[in-house]
């Protein structure tokens, strides 16, 4: 009953609301509900795909396949399986509270119909099959474009393959619109990296508007909730509703760092299974313990907490000498 997420309202004020709304002292029980199965429910999604990962390092682990001072990373929730399982960060029923309470806050975050449905969703995208000048600075075009014009969310979130893989997450509405855009660019052999070139960035905006305008009738004409299509370039992630690694789920950040530090022992972490080995979403490079390891943090980041760090480093480099644990 105890478990919150925060909202932001209208007027770009801060709310923190129950995450389940209708539970109270004197309820019984609690069904949780999917239409498409709850194993597409993120919040049982995650811990399932957690505790496969687990068990299958373990299978390698116990046959000899792992060596001992491997280097491992993981992306988005593999990250914490790769964190539990080389670097015992902590134990499996910890480690399953924490993925439940992620994917549930993610799958609160969005607005859902009666039927369980919501309006979000990711899609896979591949500039070169548009043309060979298209690339991801043109596809970041289109897509800024798009999310201007229509005030609808639309976020390329993974960065793959350059120029060839890409994801992007947003409104149904805007991925549609995607869609259909770059279908149009394909069919017409519309090439915008040569009109910015041979236009003003001004009419080529001018232009590309048009054309967006003109898909979004397309869009809003379709029944509702969206039934994505595979287009040209573009191929629907099926069974996701939630914008994944998007801006929206931001107002989630806060209440799951609470949950997740009260999961975490630092006084069991061992730093030399981290150091050199344990290779963070955030920096793409081996982890260190040091100053200038800290400081790049602190730009991807702009981290508060990091920035404490920095400013006290003598503080934590002596007490991290004197525990092995930097107290943060």
């Amino acid at each position: 009953m105890s478990m919150t997420f925060e909202t932001v309202n209208a007027d770009g004020s801060i709310k923190s609301e129950k995450i389940f709304k209708e539970i109270d002292e004197d309820t019984a029980s609690y069904t949780y509900r999917s239409p498409s199965g709850l194993l597409s429910a993120t919040q049982f999604t995650q811990p399932a795909l957690t505790l496969m990962e687990k068990a299958s390092f373990e299978d390698m682990r116990s046959k000899g396949l792992v060596q001992r001072d491997s280097s491992f990373a993981g992306h988005s929730l593999g990250e914490y399986s790769a964190l539990a399982a080389l670097a015992d960060v902590m134990p499996i029923e910890s480690l399953v509270s924490v993925v439940f309470y992620r994917g549930l806050t993610m799958q609160v975050a969005v607005e859902r119909d009666e039927q369980g449905r919501s309006n979000y969703s990711m899609c896979a995208v591949n500039p070169s099959r548009i043309s060979k000048t298209f690339n991801e600075q043109a596809l970041q075009y289109v897509v800024e474009n798009i999310s201007e014009e229509t005030g609808w969310l639309l976020e390329i979130v993974n960065y793959n393959v350059a120029n060839m893989q890409y994801v992007a997450a947003g409104d149904l509405r805007a991925l549609d619109c995607l869609t259909n855009l770059l279908n149009y660019l394909k069919a017409q052999n519309i090439d915008i990296p040569a009109l910015m070139q041979s236009m003003s960035l001004d009419d080529v905006k001018a232009h590309l508007v048009n054309i967006i305008q003109e898909c979004v009738k397309q869009t809003e004409s379709k029944p509702k909730p969206i039934a994505l299509e595979r287009g040209f370039a573009t191929i629907p992630l099926r069974g996701i509703d939630v914008p994944f690694h998007s801006t929206f789920l931001r107002s989630g950040v806060k209440p799951f760092r609470s949950f997740l530090l009260k999961k975490i022992n630092k006084t069991t972490i061992d730093p030399s299974k981290l150091i050199g080995k344990y290779i963070p979403n955030v920096t793409a490079r081996p982890f260190e313990i040091t100053k200038e390891y800290f400081e790049d943090v602190y730009r991807l980041t702009n981290s508060p907490r990091i920035a404490h760090i920095l400013a006290n480093w003598e503080k934590y480099e002596d007490g991290e000498r004197n525990t092995g644990v930097a107290d943060a």
